[in-house]
């Protein structure tokens, strides 16, 4: 019954695409156990993972390309000689900008990580509960974080707002974020993940929320009542300077390819790098002299990271770069203008002071 339901979801996925669509039209109706849905959700990601591999082996072997022979393929895991971007299932233009040490980043099988309201529980008492519900759970970094089973998603603490579902990486970059300063305007906020995980790691800080979607803004102004946090939201465009801009802009998310395998196979990325820019140029409006632009995509292409700050920089002298500290440096891999976290998703980030 799981093969059966992991190739329904593949046909569905390989004739309209968008895997977690295909996932969420099929699996809450499948009659599976969560275990069994659990089972079912990595064969998919597998086979979507590494779909050019697949391809590649059912072209070599004259098998007929379909849902059954993926998750055949997916099972079986067999091992051949290919081509670098086809073994690792990267379109050629995302190959080309890749570095080695990132490869096994995107194609793992993402942990699943929660974000703890620390001003309503303690981490320790988090895990205990968890624990308590048959749910595996560890400490994980930064301090907020907790590394758990997949099945922590519908434990306790989410449903009483007591954490929510966040990569380790997005909680560093909240970190970072929120102790620049008192007050931060999170320019790109979407639904306030960062947000909410800035607050749980500063409860007093001054948190403001701007996004051009104002139904992802409605979600955050429901989250933050559920976990007791004010966060003053502008609908309109943001007035006022702040001591930190946090801008976590749209990218094409191949940082996060781990969790959507269908960001490796994009190719033009030029597009995020105009639109990154344009909303650089419009939030640096909103940072205080003395204070900081912090720049953020979960990417790592060269063209949405390195050269879309390095072409900020010229053309606004009055900032600059400043060095990533954050205290995990194991997890960090620097570069000329910021630095890429690589605890979970790959997030760049790149502190820029006003001066």
């Amino acid at each position: 019954m799981i093969e059966k339901v992991a190739a329904r979801i593949i046909w569905k996925w390989m004739k309209k695409g968008n895997m977690a669509r295909a996932m969420r039209d099929i699996l809450p109706h499948s009659g599976l156990s969560f275990d069994e849905r659990e089972e079912v959700a990595r064969i998919v990601h597998d086979v979507v993972r590494y779909k050019l591999y697949y391809d590649y082996i059912m072209e070599k072997r004259r098998m007929k390309k379909s849902a059954e022979n993926y998750v055949k393929l997916s099972l079986k895991k067999p091992k051949m000689d290919a081509p670098y971007h086809i073994r690792h299932s990267l379109s050629p233009k995302l190959a080309e900008v890749t570095p080695k040490e990132f490869i096994e980043v995107i194609n793992r099988e993402p942990d699943t990580v929660l974000c703890v309201n620390l001003s309503k529980i303690e981490r320790r008492r988090a895990i205990e509960g968890l624990r308590k519900e048959g749910i595996e759970a560890e400490e994980f970094i930064p301090e907020s974080a907790i590394k758990a089973s997949s099945n922590a998603r519908y434990s306790s603490l989410i449903k009483n707002g007591l954490a929510i579902v966040q990569d380790s990486s997005s909680q560093i970059v909240a970190k970072v974020a929120g102790s620049l300063g008192e007050e931060v305007l999170d320019y790109c906020a979407g639904s306030g993940g960062k947000s909410l995980a800035m607050y749980a790691l500063n409860p007093n800080l001054k948190i403001h929320a701007y996004d051009i979607n104002e139904r992802k803004l409605k979600a955050l102004e429901n989250r933050a009542k559920k976990w007791e946090v004010d966060v003053h939201i502008f609908y309109d465009k943001p007035s006022g300077k702040f001591p930190v801009v946090l801008v976590d802009a749209p990218c094409s998310g191949v940082g996060a390819a781990a969790r959507n395998p269908e960001a490796k196979y994009q190719e033009n990325f030029e597009k995020f790098a105009r639109m990154q820019l344009e909303i650089l140029n419009k939030a640096k409006s909103n940072v205080k002299s003395d204070g900081y632009l912090v720049y953020v995509v979960c990417s790592y292409t060269p063209g949405e990271t390195e050269e879309v700050i390095k072409e900020f920089l010229n053309k606004n002298p009055e900032f600059r770069a400043q060095e990533i500290k954050c205290g995990y440096e194991e997890h960090i891999k620097m570069s000329n203008y910021g630095a890429y976290i690589l605890s979970g998703d790959i997030f760049y980030i790149s502190i820029l002071k006003r001066e």
